[in-house]
């Protein structure tokens, strides 16, 4: 089967992304295997796995840097992604102020002037709660929490409306986390970006995301959140329903493959 990254008439269906049967390989190894998901607009979704689960190579090949072996990815016409990766150090052997990271997250092709440009930049970091007079500190001198925050803003400064995050907490102080998952749900709930979030602590997907993907190379399907980071693929899930319960399953019309989505509805109290 070809595979592909195309797009979709949003008027026709209601996702901003959807992935059908999607199988990469890398190295001759399977890092995904039949991978079949949808994410409505303005949905916050957690995605859950373990080290070498395929999280990264899921968000790389949603943005098209992998080409997967089989399958396909429809995103909407008007989808604009915006990623923060699991780890970004740029070299700080040399400064660079934070209003030229973020600066990096414009695409090459974009007009717009150079005082618009600014407008742009300080309004991301003004997004990520950092004042006007963040712009011109060296990156290399910030806190971790603070060097989060900017790389936050990089990924916001092109108007994303799907963002995804592969573990952005990873190597920040507790604290520090508390502040970028309720700048997450905030991005969410005020501007209405759809979020993709990739985390091992599986105490925050339960208490932030509504849905929630379990990962572990292919999607797993009838274990709780909790049973799963802990290794138990198959059992754990009746003892916790009343806090995450199974949608059901979901089937497109007969075409050429059909759709199985792996999601746990997370009830809001």
């Amino acid at each position: 089967m070809k595979s592909m990254i195309q797009q979709r008439d949003k008027k026709q269906r209601g996702e901003v992304i959807q992935l059908e049967d999607v199988t990469v390989e890398r190295s001759g190894i399977l890092a995904l295997d039949s991978i079949s998901f949808s994410i409505q607009k303005g949905e916050y979704v957690g995605l859950l796995g373990p080290n070498g689960a395929g999280k990264t190579t899921l968000f790389l090949t949603i943005l098209g840097l992998i080409k997967p072996n089989s399958g396909d990815i429809f995103l909407s016409p008007e989808a604009h992604i915006g990623y923060v990766p699991q780890k970004y150090l740029p070299n700080t052997s040399f400064p660079v102020s934070v209003e030229e990271i973020v600066s990096m997250g414009f695409h090459q092709n974009h007009i717009w002037s150079k005082r618009r440009e600014k407008e742009k930049i300080y309004t991301a970091l003004e997004s990520v709660s950092l004042g006007v007079s963040y712009g011109k500190r060296n990156f290399s001198m910030l806190s971790g929490g603070q060097k989060q925050r900017v790389i936050i803003a990089r990924s916001l400064v092109h108007n994303p409306n799907l963002l995804l995050f592969d573990e952005p907490t990873s190597g920040i102080d507790h604290a520090t986390k508390i502040q970028i998952y309720e700048l997450l749900a905030r991005l969410n709930k005020e501007k209405g970006i759809t979020i993709l979030f990739a985390s091992h602590e599986v105490e925050h997907v339960v208490r932030s995301c509504r849905r929630v993907l379990c990962l572990d190379r292919h999607l797993h399907d009838g274990c709780h959140p909790r049973a799963f980071s802990e290794g138990n693929r198959e059992e754990g899930r009746e003892s916790l329903v009343s806090e995450i319960i199974p949608i059901h399953h979901t089937r497109q019309p007969q075409t050429k493959h059909k759709r199985h989505e792996s999601f746990y509805n997370i009830p809001k109290i």
